[in-house]
């Protein structure tokens, strides 16, 4: 393997990691504010009946969809990869929204 092959490995793994990263920090934050939210009416005297099984569903979609642009962006040039980190940023700030939004 030469440097140049090991560089691009490297460099591979860290987009990835700045995708994990950022889509498990905003999947976090959206499983923390429906904590917050249960905790809320807990308090309140009322079960917890909802379920979470739609944020389980809105975060594969949102991994779904990253891997796709992942994919594209690994085969493309180093723009495309500061580009595709769109995604999982405005995924992140959307559920950081959410949750600053909601506990107001």
């Amino acid at each position: 393997m030469t440097i140049s092959a090991a560089h691009a490995i490297r460099s591979n793994f860290n987009y990835i990691g700045a995708h994990a990263s950022l889509l498990l920090s905003g999947i976090g934050l959206l499983f923390l504010q429906q904590y917050i939210w249960f905790l809320n009416i807990a308090k309140q005297g009322y079960g917890p009946y909802q379920t979470t099984s739609y944020l389980t569903g809105v975060s594969a979609v949102v991994v779904i969809v990253d891997l796709v642009i992942l994919r594209w962006a690994l085969k493309g040039s180093r723009d495309d990869r500061y580009v595709s980190l769109l995604w999982p940023a405005l995924f992140f700030a959307a559920a950081l929204s959410v949750l600053v939004a909601n506990n107001v």
